[in-house]
């Protein structure tokens, strides 16, 4: 990552190792050590009969977070969360695992906001290990202590050699960080161990100290100034769809997937109003969707959900970015912060199988491997639609010098917090079958899953095997590496994705839902034929098309059709007018249904909608006049005697209220004969329908 020429120098000035005091930094951050005349005096605290053992520590993971009872002042803004690492340092951000080799201080970009105490490559893990983590927290301080922890080496037995002490006292009152050394011991496997704080743009920081290995009895103080050396003017995107900001996957002609934002007000002034805009690209980083949303004064630490109103359907399969910005911000001191990306994979669900991952077609030729084996990469991976049937694990070997094998393993996300639970499957790979090249290979009974998602794990059986990286952006952040059984995220998550996944297929559940009628309206009273307009949704995980669909009113004869329109997509809908429309037959008031007989249908309690509506004949006699209708029954054709002196329609509707026939008379001068070539055996409604007047009669046919 790159620094501007302005961190280097503070950086080189702070960093004199043999330095009793250091800083400022940009911020008015300051530091003292216990051999200062007026620094901190070693004052040890113990805690580990009052405070807490915390358990789940491992070789480079995090545990956490630790909430604080009382918030903790930082640079500009207050914290109340601790993320814990296992190698010396406290994060107050969700994301990150700081693993060797371990980066300087400031440097924007990775892991930020945190403080480093003794941060170097130790390890809670292995047979024996005597390391133990202890936390206190008051209304005026909390304590970590770290207690007899030793470092990685890959050679030891159990992995762990030495032994080292050392606590963080973060002090509520006056914002002070005091890092405390009762002993360490030389030589950590890697650089370090690094001691400094950095803030929550990565940009501001102070290194106290990096690869000296403090004496037994030491303190080393950060304080806050009294005064800020700079009016902090900054916004951030702090996260895309949902705080982990991890990697989507989504089907093709899907459900239109939401575009959402979270942002905060990161300096300590308050902000002047400025706009946040959303952007799609595809892989050739053309322009799929944009959309832009003005957010109004925000204060210091204040938040801001956006939910634009564009969203996002692929129309086709590959990776997607979705990139959020902001602009407008005048007088920003950090820009690094304003955009964040988010990685969209759309899959095909026409196809008999998907083989569902988060590398593209990047490769870096060199994969990643863990020194010793006994190590693996793992990564978390939501479903693009729901039910899926998962057959294989997938995976790139780049290389395997060393011959082995390797095993492949499925977790439930059904842990604490999301995190791997339940084992689903496991199958050992022989070396022979674990070669370089891309492999898919078969669980030993498939997994059925109909909601959340599933971590993969790729674990070394031996030493010198390797699994290829995708090194091309964008990246998931929902990778893993595994070590001596424990999870962490990815050290360098932010720069690659694993060549590793599931095979998954879609489990067919049609669906299609008479949700509503558009036309005619619930409570509405008809009086003249109307078209039948409903709404189709579909509920289920596949397009669907030719939807057999019908109507009926107050119980009479349904009125069938097709729908044969463009295949709807999963979770969109469709609007349907069925050719024959409704006719008032009497005065009636009951229920107009529709509904949906799509075969395979997996629920019918969504098939069917109803509305109440009216019909009304409506006849005007005012001339005292009735139609007569003989003979009865017709044959071939139908005598009408009564009709008014004026132009009339005839129409002849059957008992399904299907048009049948239909005639234009002028001036009728006494009874009108109608032939009924066509129509079949059964009862008609007739209706004589002049510019004042409307008349009904009902006739039946019988040859």
């Amino acid at each position: 990552m790159t620094r501007t020429v302005t961190l280097l120098a503070t950086t080189i000035l702070a960093n004199t190792v043999f330095a009793a005091l250091g800083g400022p930094d940009q911020y008015g951050y300051t530091w003292k050590d216990s051999n200062e005349p007026d620094g901190p005096v070693y004052e040890w605290i113990d805690i580990t009969t009052t405070g807490t053992q915390l358990t789940g520590f491992a070789d480079d993971n995090v545990v956490g977070p630790f909430i604080l009872g009382e918030t903790f002042p930082f640079y500009w803004y207050t914290v109340k969360k601790i993320h814990i690492g296992s190698n010396g340092y406290l994060a107050f951000t969700t994301s990150g695992n700081i693993a060797a080799p371990f980066p300087g201080i400031p440097l924007a970009g990775g892991t930020d906001n945190y403080v480093a105490g003794y941060m170097t490559d130790l390890n809670f893990a292995g047979e024996g290990n005597p390391g133990q983590l202890w936390v206190y927290d008051d209304m005026e301080q909390a304590v970590i202590s770290y207690i007899n922890v030793p470092y990685w080496n890959a050679t030891a037995p159990g992995f762990w050699t030495g032994s080292n002490t050392f606590q963080f006292v973060l002090d509520k009152t006056d914002s002070t960080i005091t890092i405390n050394y009762q002993n360490t011991q030389c030589c950590s496997g890697s650089n370090g161990p690094v001691c400094g704080i950095e803030a929550l743009n990565g940009d501001f920081g102070l290194l106290q100290n990096s690869g000296t290995y403090p004496t037994s009895g030491f303190s080393v103080r950060f304080y806050a100034p009294p005064t800020p050396l700079i009016d902090i003017t900054d916004a951030a995107v702090e996260w895309i769809t949902d705080p982990s900001n991890g990697g989507r996957a989504i089907p093709v002609n899907g459900a239109p997937f939401p575009m959402h934002a979270f942002l905060r007000n990161t300096g300590n002034q308050v902000l002047d109003p400025f706009t946040v805009t959303n952007t799609i690209y595809d892989q050739a980083n053309q322009t799929i969707t944009v959309d832009a949303a003005n957010v109004g004064e925000l204060f210091p630490n204040a938040t801001e959900d956006v939910y634009f109103s564009n969203s996002f359907v692929p129309d086709a399969p590959g990776t997607y970015r979705s990139v959020t910005t902001l602009s407008g911000i005048v007088g920003e001191t950090v820009i690094s912060n304003n955009s964040l990306t988010q990685e969209i994979v759309a899959y095909d669900t026409t196809l008999l199988y998907n083989d569902v991952d988060w590398a593209g077609a990047g490769d870096d030729g060199i994969g990643i491997s863990w020194n010793g084996g006994a190590a693996g990469c793992g990564t978390y991976i939501i479903p693009p639609f729901y039910p899926i049937n998962v057959s294989h694990t997938t995976c790139r070997i780049t290389n395997n010098i060393g011959n082995v094998g390797i095993s492949m393993v499925v977790y439930d996300d059904d842990g604490p917090d999301g995190a791997p639970g339940t084992l689903l499957d496991s199958v050992s790979v022989q070396a022979m079958d674990a070669q370089a090249g891309d492999h898919a290979y078969p669980l030993t009974q498939p997994v059925v899953l109909d909601s959340g998602g599933l971590y993969v794990l790729w674990y070394m059986n031996g030493a010198n095997v390797s699994l290829a990286q995708d090194n091309v952006a964008p990246f998931s952040l929902r990778t893993y590496e595994v070590i001596q059984g424990a999870w962490a995220e990815y050290r360098d998550r932010e720069v690659a994705d694993f060549h590793l996944g599931l095979r998954m297929s879609i489990i067919p559940e049609p669906d299609a839902a008479a949700v509503s009628f558009d036309q005619p309206a619930d409570g509405q009273t008809l009086g003249s034929s109307t078209a039948v307009r409903i709404m189709i949704h579909n509920n289920g995980n596949l397009a669907v098309t030719g939807i057999p669909c019908g109507y009926s009113f107050n119980g009479g004869s349904p009125v069938l059709q097709t729908y044969n329109g463009p295949a709807i997509a999963p979770g969109a809908e469709a609007l349907f007018m069925f050719a024959q429309p409704l006719v008032p037959l009497a005065d009636v008031t009951g229920a107009l249904c529709a509904w949906t007989t799509l075969p395979g249908d997996v629920d019918g309690a969504n098939d069917t909608t109803c509305i109440m509506i009216s019909t009304a004949v409506g006849i005007n006699e005012s001339e005292g006049v009735r139609m007569r209708l003989s003979p009865v029954p017709a044959a071939t054709n139908l005598t009408i005697d009564g009709l008014p002196k004026s132009a009339v329609r005839l129409e002849v509707f059957d008992m399904t209220g299907a048009l049948r026939l239909e005639r234009s008379l002028r001036n009728v001068s006494g009874p009108f004969v109608l032939p009924l070539a066509g129509l079949a055996d059964g009862v008609y409604v007739l209706h004589a329908i002049s510019a004042n007047a409307r008349y009904n009669g009902r006739f039946e046919v019988q040859h």
